[in-house]
């Protein structure tokens, strides 16, 4: 008989990183019960989502330039809307937050379902 267990080797795990569903959602509750609903709300957060984008851009630039041997600096005019949109972003993310549940866990944390032979 098979039994589905949680592959997760992150803070608060046993070596062998297999655990049960109660095993691995008390383990998420004691160390990440905080970060969580935070991270998700972010993911869904339409201000997140264009801070994200603009970081993305500048990044591109960067490579880009180091690419051809050169620097790129970040204007004055926008390093001021991108701290305005970082505020926005903390406000909507702090706002309202849920509490995590199993599969919010999983995205969460990079784990994932694997068979365990019992």
């Amino acid at each position: 008989m098979t039994t589905q267990n949680i592959c997760y080797t992150g803070v608060g795990s046993v070596k062998s990183g297999n655990h049960t569903r109660k095993k691995y959602l008390e383990i998420m509750n004691k160390n990440y019960k905080k970060e969580c609903p935070v991270y998700i709300k972010s993911l869904r957060c339409k201000l997140c989502k264009k801070y994200k984008k603009m970081i993305n851009n500048i990044v591109n630039k960067q490579t880009n330039a180091e690419l051809k041997n050169k620097t790129y600096n970040v204007s004055n005019k926008t390093a001021k809307k991108m701290d305005k949109q970082r505020i926005k972003c903390e406000k909507c993310k702090n706002n309202k937050t849920k509490k995590c549940n199993l599969k919010q866990y999983l995205l969460f944390s990079g784990a994932e379902i694997c068979e365990a032979e019992k």
